[in-house]
């Protein structure tokens, strides 16, 4: 059927559609202004109760569900077994009990009496008895620090979980491997450099760096622990009081600043030195002073003038049994330098990364772990295994603590 021309469809134009405008509302006035206080009397009493109540808020009476589960509490961990004692408290090994979110789970438990904290408020250091909890919440969670994930207390202990490692101390690993390879001293060293890293940035000094302070995770990397003796950078231009770094930590393995009420700039460089006299135990299973016919895990104040006296008398010798290249002893020698301003790392971090011991290392892949660690075998016992363990503690020490029957 043809069309005619004046019947032909054509799509409407601008003018042709008919413009629908909305109306205001019955009583609208755009002169009119409201008051602030008006419409927030009137926003309070439509959601009454936001702010005021306990509880949180939920519009309309629905609740989200949390995806995590409930939180843990003191009552579902289980102990297993001690771990160890030290002068900050002792050590346990927990699991999650079944009828937690996580059954089955295992944990470090460190407990420190409230009276031992209460003993600390008199302390001239400050924070004295809040110093570990404090540097591990600063520190956050890093690959190379062994985090802290809960707190807890009870009527007589303040707990703090902690990730567990099932392989030990990086002691035991050079007292029963040792003197290590100097690829696999490269490798270790490298992680504590990693750890040390993290630190620096977020401005924390362990202060007690030792092989008995480094765990061997699953993974074979270690993992700094222990930061009871930790302290915060001083700022610059900030007064530090000098008895606040001294008579602390593991002499052997203490930075000579740290034997005397000196005007030295404290920082970094203590750790630094720790990190050099560890590398050198690693190759030699010895400390670079270490008084003959003195233990060198003690901490008693004469330990200490015996080292302060033998670091004055003099550089230390490489034992002439043990083959060290020359680049590691330079990098050695230059963490043990008695300057504190002109030792290798008071700097930063990145001028020890930069030294040429350390120049195969990548350490973007080494951050992230990347890196195969050391042919050797980390793993962690099954938990069947761990039940037959000895429990030598009595359940009056920990009493918000669960005790499996024996």
């Amino acid at each position: 059927m043809l069309l005619c021309c004046n019947e032909t469809s054509m799509a409407p134009t601008r003018t042709q559609s008919a413009r629908r405008r909305a109306k205001p509302p019955t009583g609208y006035n755009h002169k009119h202004q409201k008051d602030g206080n008006s419409i927030g009397a009137q926003f309070r009493e439509n959601y009454k109760g936001v702010h005021d109540s306990a509880e949180p808020y939920h519009p309309r009476g629905r609740r989200v569900a949390d995806p995590r589960g409930p939180g843990l509490t003191l009552k579902d961990l289980e102990l297993v077994k001690a771990l160890g004692r030290g002068s900050n408290g002792s050590v346990l090994l927990v699991r999650t009990r079944q009828s937690a979110s996580l059954p089955g789970k295992l944990f470090a438990l460190k407990a420190v009496s409230k009276k031992t904290l209460r003993q600390r408020e008199d302390s001239t250091i400050p924070n004295d008895n809040s110093r570990e909890r404090t540097a591990l919440v600063a520190l956050g969670w890093n690959a190379f620090i062994c985090g802290l994930l809960e707190t807890f207390h009870d009527d007589r202990n303040v707990y703090m979980m902690l990730e567990y490692s099932p392989c030990g101390s990086f002691d035991l690993l050079i007292d029963q491997e040792g003197p290590l390879p100097s690829g696999d001293a490269l490798f270790y060293f490298a992680n504590i450099v990693c750890g040390l890293e993290h630190m620096e940035k977020c401005g924390y000094v362990h202060r007690d760096l030792k092989p008995l302070n480094l765990l061997v995770g699953p993974d074979g990397y270690l993992m700094i622990c222990d930061f009871g003796t930790a302290m915060p950078v001083p700022k610059d231009g900030e007064l530090v009081d000098p008895a606040w770094w001294g008579n602390e930590g593991t002499p052997v393995f203490q930075a000579p600043e740290s034997f005397e009420a000196t005007d030295v700039r404290y920082g970094p460089a203590i750790d630094w030195w720790a990190a050099g006299i560890t590398l050198f135990e690693m190759m030699t299973l010895q400390v670079p002073y270490e008084p003959s016919g003195r233990g060198r895990r003690g901490a008693s104040t004469s330990l200490g003038d015996d080292v302060l006296a033998l670091i004055r008398d003099g550089p230390y010798v490489w034992p002439p049994q043990f083959r060290v290249g020359r680049k590691l002893k330079d990098l050695v020698a230059c963490l043990l330098l008695v300057n504190a301003d002109e030792r290798l790392g008071a700097r930063g971090a990145a001028e020890v990364m930069a030294h040429p011991w350390l120049a195969s290392v990548d350490w973007a892949r080494m951050r992230r772990k990347w890196y195969l660690p050391p042919g050797r075998d980390f793993v962690a016992p099954p938990a069947a295994d761990l039940r037959s363990f000895r429990k030598p503690v009595k359940k009056s020490w920990y009493p918000g603590l669960h005790f499996p029957d024996s």
